[in-house]
């Protein structure tokens, strides 16, 4: 068996990739150091840990859970430059306590509000936002807010996915 190291350096074929994330979710060590070289890392090393993280999240997010404090306490001052992207990614595909909504709605709007972030991230704050939003309707009318922004001022398919948020947000009012 190869180094998951050195497999994150390689080519990835869609077979590698499912190997190291099988690997990751499964292995309590390896899953550990990927983990450590995401969350302190840098450069080409975080970000590809970062990619594999979030398959190894979506096939076990229990191993995310326990993780989310941690994951948010560097939120503010993020260690590399994907860090915030990949967290809010990571929550919004995994249904964690709702003891951080609050933060995790901060840090989603924070984006949605960002004239230069990436549409990706946007629309992965889209989902999470509607995710937090159905738990606390509360927070609907600012949400709207950025949903209004987003149709007036980003690109066609971010204007589709926020028409389609607006009119999903009227289920979850009370």
């Amino acid at each position: 068996m190869k180094n998951w190291r050195e497999l994150l350096y390689q080519r990835w074929e869609p077979e590698r990739s499912k190997y190291l994330s099988d690997l990751v979710a499964s292995n309590d060590q390896v899953f550990s150091e990927v983990f450590n070289l995401f969350y302190s890392g840098q450069g080409h090393e975080a970000h590809r840990s970062g990619f594999i993280l979030g398959q190894a999240f979506r096939k076990n997010p229990a191993r995310l859970i326990p993780r989310i404090g941690t994951l948010l306490s560097s939120m503010k001052e993020p260690p590399h430059e994907w860090y915030r992207w990949m967290v809010l990614w990571y929550l919004s595909h995994c249904n964690y306590p709702p003891e951080y909504d609050g933060l995790v709605a901060t840090f989603a709007f924070e984006e949605l509000g960002r004239p230069d972030a990436k549409p990706a991230l946007k629309n992965a704050c889209m989902r999470l936002s509607e995710f937090i939003c159905k738990r606390n309707p509360e927070l609907i009318p600012e949400y709207e807010l950025y949903l209004e922004n987003i149709i007036d001022n980003e690109r066609p398919t971010l204007v589709a996915k926020a028409k389609k948020q607006l009119a999903t947000l009227s289920r979850y009012r009370k």
